[in-house]
């Protein structure tokens, strides 16, 4: 059987090449991983990484029924000079998708055993299957991703929604943030601070929240702790439920973030991993960017969207104004479309 004859179908054993995922890379590309399931229901999936992989640490209990087998740190492109060492091991894959654009890391795992090699580096110049001559690359890495799957597999299946928490997470975040209510969430923190819209505006919605009979609800990481007393005076009716050690102990998982984004009604957050968080949930969300690009950092979610700084003519989290984000959460709650869902032009 060629590479041009290989089916979906028919692939036993699937193997995905990246160099490494840490949290944020992994809550990104969650949407490649549950499409890459969907595509190949009955393969084996073995998720090879030169380095460590948050998919088999602290993402690996969602990981169950889509990646059945994990080689992290195998070093396979670790450095230049793999290309002509022997490989770690030496296994034959139905497809290898390669996810990682590093062409000497490609040559490397392109050595591994295959029937079809699906590789967007260097051009698709070393990949089995290729996107035609006109196709202009998209700029989100999730549609890169889900391309790679296209080409492999035909076609990219619809992904139920939904993932599978363990139990205990979803109890807890009932209990943390029980029936009722109307929660919108939100998130004022980033990795970085410029792209952190600024907190008297985060108070300014969550008041608004407060006034319309909401509970805001904000998700503080360790890095916003000092925010809490300024937040919980300014908003009096808020809750921070990531804080609650009676709820959760001392210990924290990204998970538990996105157990607690299922209770809300909507959300706003930052370019941030937390945005991603939110997105796993797959809530009604918005996110804001300024200066970095939302068509390529944008979480996918069914319901939301992206307020940016350059709809206000600037590239600055202060060009966003507050009026405009109050405005959109309530389309979110507010505007149902005609199959029941939020509104997505927001």
């Amino acid at each position: 059987m060629t590479a041009s004859q290989l089916d979906s179908a028919l692939a036993e054993s699937v193997a995905v090449f990246s160099y490494e995922e840490i949290i944020g890379d992994g809550l990104y590309k969650l949407p490649f991983v549950r499409m890459l399931r969907a595509a190949y229901p009955t393969a084996r999936i073995t998720w090879i990484t030169t380095r460590k992989t948050v998919y088999a640490g602290r993402l690996q209990p969602i990981m169950t029924g889509l990646i059945d087998e994990f080689r992290q740190d195998s070093g396979i492109g670790e450095s230049v000079g793999g290309v002509f060492r022997p490989l770690p091991f030496r296994q034959r894959f139905s497809v290898i998708i390669d996810t990682q654009t590093t062409l000497w890391r490609t040559l490397t795992m392109r050595r591994m055993p295959h029937d079809l090699f699906v590789s967007g580096s260097f051009g698709f110049r070393l990949s089995d299957r290729k996107p035609p001559p006109s196709q202009i690359r998209p700029s989100h890495m999730v549609d890169r991703l889900a391309d790679l799957v296209r080409l492999a597999a035909g076609a990219v299946p619809k992904v139920a929604t939904g993932l599978r928490l363990p139990g205990d997470l979803t109890a807890k975040a009932e209990a943390a943030l029980p029936p009722g209510p109307v929660y919108v969430g939100l998130a004022p923190g980033a990795g970085k601070r410029f792209k952190c819209w600024p907190l008297d505006r985060f108070v300014a919605v969550a008041k608004a929240q407060a006034e319309q009979g909401r509970v805001p609800v904000f998700i503080l990481g360790p890095d916003e702790l000092e925010w809490l007393p300024q937040l919980a005076e300014a908003v009096p009716t808020a809750l921070f439920p990531e804080q609650d050690q009676s709820v959760w102990g001392d210990a924290f998982t990204p998970l538990r973030t996105i157990a607690l984004a299922r209770r809300f009604s909507a959300a706003i957050a930052n370019d941030s991993g937390v945005s991603h968080m939110f997105g796993a949930a797959d809530i009604p969300l918005l996110t804001l960017f300024g200066p970095t690009p939302a068509a390529k950092f944008q979480p996918r979610v069914t319901v939301g969207g992206a307020i940016t700084a350059q709809e206000f003519g600037g590239r600055d989290m202060t060009d966003i104004p507050v009026q405009t984000v109050i405005e959109r959460v309530d389309q979110l709650l507010i505007h149902p479309s005609d199959d029941g869902h939020y509104s997505k032009n927001c």
